[in-house]
């Protein structure tokens, strides 16, 4: 018999690294707003459940990978301090990709500078 229905669900996966990441949870802190993660690769994600809020959870990743500190997050620049991607399409119950699903996951990923001094 035919199969009539295809999963076209895809895992979800850091951009940055390709690895799987586990499924966003309450973020360590007294006032971050979204479920967050952490990668194996060092990169901070953060779900926008209505896909309407990148900004405020791009802002989150920022600060989570600078440990809240909201003048050196806002100095950093892209390309050059961090990385960033969106993970669009992303259904958080599911913890899958879904053509159907409207959440996202926005990943930033500080780089390493070999030009600062070390502690």
């Amino acid at each position: 018999m035919p199969r009539l229905h295809r999963d076209r669900s895809q895992p979800a996966q850091c951009p940055m690294c390709r690895a799987k990441v586990p499924p966003p949870r309450e973020a360590p802190g007294f006032w971050y707003d979204f479920l967050a993660g952490t990668c194996r690769c060092g990169a901070i994600y953060v779900h926008d459940p209505s896909a309407r809020n990148g900004g405020a959870c791009f802002l989150q990743g920022l600060l989570m990978n600078c440990d809240g500190d909201m003048d050196r997050a806002i100095s950093l620049s892209q390309g050059v301090d961090y990385d960033d991607a969106v993970v669009h399409h992303y259904e958080i119950r599911l913890h899958r990709r879904l053509p159907s699903a409207i959440g996202s996951l926005y990943f930033v990923r500080l780089r390493r500078n070999e030009a600062s001094p070390r502690d």
